[in-house]
Parts: C-alpha cells; sequence; structure tokens
C-alpha cells in the first residue's frame, strides 16, 4: 500500500513493528521517548545560526572535508545496521538512535518517518498537528488540504484533517462529505466514524450521531471518547440512563488507557 494512502494508525503500527523487530522492545521503548517536542524558537535559532557563520573559503573547505570522510562514515553505518539485536544493546545512544531513524525510512520512506515521529512527539506531549485554534487556522487548513487531495484523492487523513475544519467553521455538511469518502475509502476505520458523529451531533443530529458512536465502539471497544460523546448524545435525547452508563464507562477507561492516536 502506498504510505502516503495510510492511516494515522497504520504508520504508527508499521513503524512500531519494525523498531521493534530490529532494536527490542526495551530500545524501541526508549527511541520512541527521545522524540521530544521541540521548545526553542526557530526565528531567533535561524538568526543566531546566520550571525555565526563562517565564511564562503572555511565553508568549502569544511564541504570538502566532510566529503572525504563519507565514505569511512557509510561503511561503519552499514555495519551497524546489520548488527544482532544483542551488538546494539551494547551500542551508543546516538548510534541506536541512527539504526531506529534508518529502520523507521527504509519501512516507511521519509513521508513516513516523520509522521511516524511526529505522533511519538504528540505522545510524549506535543502540540497536536491537526489541532484548529481559530478560524484562520481552519481557513488555511481547508485550503491546504484541499490542494493536497487534489495531488492524490486517496489520502484518508486529509479528507479527516479538512472535514476537522470544515466542523469548526460550522460547515457540518462539507464536514460529514468528507468523512463520508473516508469511510468509504477506509470502512473499518474508527476515527472516520468518531469524528462523524462528532459533527452530527454538532449539527443536533443525536440519533445519526450514536449511529456513528456506535461503529466506533464495534471497532474499538476502549475508545473512552465515543462513550463520552455517545453518553452526551443520550442526555441530548433524555435517555439519562444510558447516558450515565455510557458516561460512567468512558471515565473508567479515561483512567486506564494511554494517550493513542485514536482521534
Amino acid at each position: 500500500m502506498n504510505i502516503l494512502e495510510m492511516t494515522d494508525g497504520e504508520i504508527y503500527e508499521l513503524g512500531f513493528k519494525a523498531l521493534l523487530a530490529k532494536l527490542g522492545a526495551a530500545k524501541t521503548q526508549w527511541f520512541i521517548q527521545q522524540c521530544q517536542p521541540g521548545t526553542g524558537d526557530y526565528s531567533v535559532d535561524r538568526h543566531q545560526l546566520l550571525a555565526n557563520l563562517p565564511d564562503i573559503d572555511t565553508i568549502v573547505k569544511h564541504i570538502q572535508e566532510r566529503e572525504a570522510t563519507r565514505e569511512v562514515e557509510e561503511r561503519a553505518r552499514a555495519r551497524r545496521f546489520a548488527a544482532s539485536q544483542s551488538e546494539i544493546q551494547k551500542m551508543t545512544d546516538l548510534e541506536i538512535y541512527e539504526i531506529g531513524s534508518r529502520v523507521l525510512t527504509k519501512t516507511l520512506g521519509v513521508a513516513g518517518s516523520m509522521n511516524f515521529l511526529r505522533q511519538c512527539q504528540e505522545l510524549n506531549g506535543g502540540y497536536p498537528s491537526d489541532q484548529i485554534e481559530s478560524m484562520e487556522d481552519a481557513k488555511e487548513n481547508i485550503k491546504f488540504y484541499t490542494a493536497t487531495l487534489r495531488l492524490n484523492p486517496k489520502v484518508v487523513e486529509d479528507y479527516i484533517k479538512r472535514g476537522n475544519a470544515y466542523s469548526y467553521i460550522g460547515n457540518h455538511a462539507k464536514a460529514i462529505a468528507d468523512y463520508n469518502t473516508a469511510i468509504e475509502l477506509k470502512p473499518e476505520y474508527p476515527k472516520a466514524y468518531y469524528r462523524r458523529g462528532v459533527a452530527y451531533a454538532k449539527n443536533a443530529e443525536y440519533a445519526k450521531a450514536i449511529a456513528d458512536y456506535n461503529q466506533v465502539i464495534q471497532r474499538d471497544p476502549e475508545h473512552a471518547e465515543a462513550y463520552r460523546s455517545r453518553g452526551e448524545a443520550w442526555r441530548h435525547l433524555k435517555e439519562t440512563e444510558k447516558a450515565n452508563a455510557d458516561l460512567t464507562v468512558a471515565k473508567t477507561l479515561a483512567a486506564d488507557i494511554t494517550p493513542s492516536v485514536r482521534l
């Protein structure tokens, strides 16, 4: 399958399995924990970098020196990459991270690797890449994902992200249309049903929202947000007993689950 057409969850699972096979469980967990969100100011860092650049002759000399050692470094990298798990355990953190990064690139390609690392950063407390905080954000997302979908109309995540943007600005009909397409492309994907359910609920179509939350729970029985959202929908329909039951389950699951890429 084209990596670009895979869901975030599928990319994460494929990358995780590849790391596990190469690094082992302990080092895979260590690798993921290294993917911390950035805390610097890019504009400040960039100005500092430019201010500290050497003159052109020195830059050229550094490039020539770098080329002279590249072949030796590549041979060393190839030896490390071919090492067994037991040999990898004895390597430095930097060498292990390099191997992990190479595994991801080989398995997922550059775009897939970036997606995997971005998800790891979010799991480690980073800012969600698709979080929308303003009308301007939403409109920019609509413009961006409309462009990407023209290039490849089979990218499920882009339909969901554009749908989220439409939903944010209150255009629930277009949001639901995007989620419908995502479901057509990936009928077993809980995230698409969940987002469509949220859009139905925002549009006060609570019965349809509940039907979608049912689909989510059927595919992912530990999806706490689906139980919570279904409970809220039952409340709007004055089904107090069903609402309380779902909200109780949601609270229990939310206390037990670890961060995930479900939503």
